[in-house]
């Protein structure tokens, strides 16, 4: 069985195009799990309508709450969503390819089930109403551990996981990380075993309510949150360090020691920004990265 995880808020314009992808997918053993964060249009009354349809009824949950962002959003639907075999996590404004669902799952079982797996779909970026589509082609990057702590290499959007991923995951308090996806990944680079998947299977709608930061201009907001002082990557070592410190190599403890210091060291400071191996995929992340370090911001 795969949970199929999506929080919606003000979708109306996409939400049914993106359930009827969902419908259509060649594995059929999964259910639907929906958490609308606060809309103020017609998105629930969408979801109800087509929960209505008989085809339907059973494989939709919903529940409309209070807004609160959509990764501790994510979280709530991982506590609401706890049995099953895999995790799926959706936006509500893609389109999945038939055979989306399958070749995740394919993948995973043919994996050692008792470490984390996380399988990333490839995708494709169109426009809002999906005119024109073009391919994502993602660039070549050694992903570790020790750079899992300052970047991100997974879009939720195309994420599924196994369940001892799932059970690490769920541990982490949503008030101390940044985003769920990402924590994920610390995980499974820590711990467990990623694929990449080459072959297309959803496209990703690019428009100006996206959430998911996936080019450098919508990173923007980010860095100027950390010259405020929110020390988000600080936060999410320390949550990672108090999990899972006592189970990572010496080497890798040592490096994720580097970023859960309260006080500013030059020393350190030296050591994170001119430290031989990349920090992140894209080369201006990587560069506002060692600034931000040799600051003590990062």
């Amino acid at each position: 069985m795969v949970n199929i995880l999506i929080s919606t808020y003000n979708g109306e314009q996409y939400i049914k195009q993106q359930l009827d992808s969902i419908m259509n997918q060649t594995f059929q053993d999964f259910h639907i799990y929906i958490r609308d964060d606060g809309s103020t249009d017609a998105t629930p009354e969408i979801i109800r309508k087509y929960m209505r349809n008989r085809k339907f009824e059973n494989r939709i949950s919903l529940c409309t709450e209070e807004n609160i962002g959509f990764s501790a959003s994510f979280f709530r639907l991982l506590q609401w969503a706890d049995t099953g075999d895999y995790w799926a996590f959706c936006d509500q404004d893609d389109v999945w390819y038939p055979d989306k669902l399958a070749k995740a799952v394919a993948w995973m079982e043919k994996n050692d089930p008792r470490i984390p797996l996380l399988y990333h779909s490839a995708f494709e970026l169109g426009n809002s109403d999906l005119s024109e589509i073009t391919p994502y082609i993602p660039g070549r990057f050694h992903y570790q551990f020790y750079n899992s702590i300052t970047s991100n290499l997974f879009f939720g959007f195309a994420v599924s996981i196994n369940r001892t991923l799932y059970e690490m995951l769920i541990q982490a308090n949503p008030e101390k990380i940044k985003y769920h996806d990402w924590f994920a990944a610390m995980i499974t680079a820590a711990f467990g075993k990623y694929h990449l998947s080459g072959q297309v299977e959803a496209v990703h709608r690019q428009h100006k309510n996206n959430a998911s930061p996936l080019f450098f201009i919508k990173k923007i907001p980010h860095g100027i949150k950390l010259l405020k002082g929110d020390l988000f990557y600080r936060r999410n070592a320390k949550e990672f360090e108090r999990l899972y410190g006592e189970r990572l190599s010496d080497q890798d403890r040592k490096i994720l020691n580097w970023f859960t210091q309260d006080s500013y060291s030059l020393r350190l400071a030296c050591k994170k920004a001119f430290y031989p191996h990349r920090w992140n995929p894209q080369i201006p992340v990587e560069i506002v990265l060692r600034m931000l370090m040799l600051i003590g911001k990062v």
